[in-house]
């Protein structure tokens, strides 16, 4: 018997019990689509930590005042002052940074005629715009003059803008007020959108630090000192010499640290392990599906060979051999696994689909994958049919043709 006509006979043998042939590829099915739907979930979500970590900056290391001893104890906490981003600064500035900048922030209610709102009070200076890359759409950016004069300006992040001046499309030239000091709207920042955490980097406002400090705050204590590095490949070597430089300003030992010191991508790595450890769960419970699926074939081609014993013991005796039996009983467990993958890959991919919906990333959906996972329903075919199979091919046809 030829391959085709085998595998004709085959799909015939499935069609006469519908109901039970597509119970049994449903283990298949479930098995293949968790993997498809949850590794493009994974991949989705990774690729937009990715877009988001891109927003804040990879490059960026994060220096705040507060530290832990070796033996994990809180240390005294000293203030950052900018006399430390100096130092980082002079020592730092032409080599592994490109940027540092110092800044302080606090919580206000800021007001105009027409609109008040809460927000984040950001003290900085000029090279904060390089170090977290802000772009401005409307005016200017902070500058050193600002600072040195201790100036009434400020800069407004796009949501912050949208609270305050929802009525005016260009808020240049017009006045906030923050503690009843008055600041003129210079510039209005590009949208930047949410950190990897969550919150919302545009819904700030911007002045000069030394305006903070003396007309707001009160006191010179840096909140955090934002350090750009260069390269990636950098980074761990310029969080070395950033630790050394503040323990020779704050004249501590090594390990005594009353300042931390973190990258970007240490605070993303939570959030990749999480989603990595979710992928591994997923993959062992489609394992298991797959598992029950290709047990749930084994079981019914074994119940078939038992029904279809008189069947084999007449092909045998007219010149059907061993192998044309094995054949078309492998072929029925393949066709079996090969629906269940077909099914599974589309219900997978709708599921993709459905959830990069839902949760706003992108889709993603790597044709490997796809292939491994269709690989593995046939390799589950041939696996768990292959015993049932070789039963039947094995059956001796006087036996065969007295069965009843």
């Amino acid at each position: 018997m030829g391959l085709f006509a085998a595998l004709r006979v085959a799909l015939d043998a499935l069609l006469v019990n519908k109901g039970r042939s597509a119970l049994t590829s449903l283990g298949i099915v479930i098995g293949i689509s968790a993997v498809i739907a949850m590794v493009a979930a994974g991949a989705g979500a990774r690729s937009k930590l990715d877009e988001r970590l891109e927003s804040v900056g990879k490059n960026l290391i994060l220096i705040r005042p507060g530290g832990r001893t070796q033996s994990g104890v809180q240390a005294d906490t000293a203030p950052l002052t900018s006399a430390d981003a100096a130092a980082i600064r002079r020592q730092l500035g032409g080599t592994l940074l490109a940027a540092v900048a110092e800044t302080q922030v606090i919580q206000r209610v800021a007001a105009t005629p027409t609109h008040n709102w809460p927000t984040m009070i950001v003290g900085c200076t000029p090279d904060l715009q390089s170090a977290r890359q802000w772009a401005v759409a409307q005016g200017r950016f902070l500058t050193e003059d600002d600072v040195k004069k201790v100036a009434n300006v400020c800069l407004l992040g796009h949501s912050a803008k949208q609270r305050l001046f929802a009525d005016r499309p260009n808020p240049l030239g017009q006045f906030v007020r923050i503690d009843n000091v008055q600041f003129r709207v210079v510039g209005v920042l590009a949208v930047k959108g949410r950190s990897p955490t969550g919150a919302d980097q545009d819904d700030q406002l911007f002045v000069p630090l030394t305006t903070l400090q003396r007309k707001l705050a009160g006191n010179d204590r840096l909140t955090l000192v934002v350090a750009s590095v260069r390269s990636e490949n950098l980074i761990e070597r310029a969080k070395e010499e950033i630790t050394r430089i503040l323990q020779e300003q704050h004249h501590l030992k090594p390990g005594a640290e009353d300042f931390d010191v973190n990258s970007v991508q240490e605070m993303a790595q939570l959030a990749v392990i999480m989603t990595s450890t979710l992928q591994v769960l997923i993959a062992v419970i489609a394992s298991i599906s797959l598992l029950v699926g290709g047990i749930g074939i084994m079981n019914i081609m074994l119940v078939s060979v038992t029904e279809r014993t008189r069947e084999i013991g007449i092909r045998l005796a007219v010149g059907a051999s061993a192998s044309d039996i094995l054949v078309q009983f492998l072929l029925e467990a393949l066709a079996l696994a090969f629906v269940g993958g077909v099914l599974g890959i589309l219900l997978g991919l709708l599921a993709a689909v459905a959830m990069a919906e839902i949760a706003g990333w992108p889709l993603v959906v790597s044709p490997f994958v796809v292939a491994v996972a269709f690989l593995v329903s046939a390799g589950v075919g041939v696996f768990f049919g292959y015993y049932p199979a070789r039963k039947a091919s094995r059956l001796d046809p006087i036996e065969a043709l007295r069965y009843e």
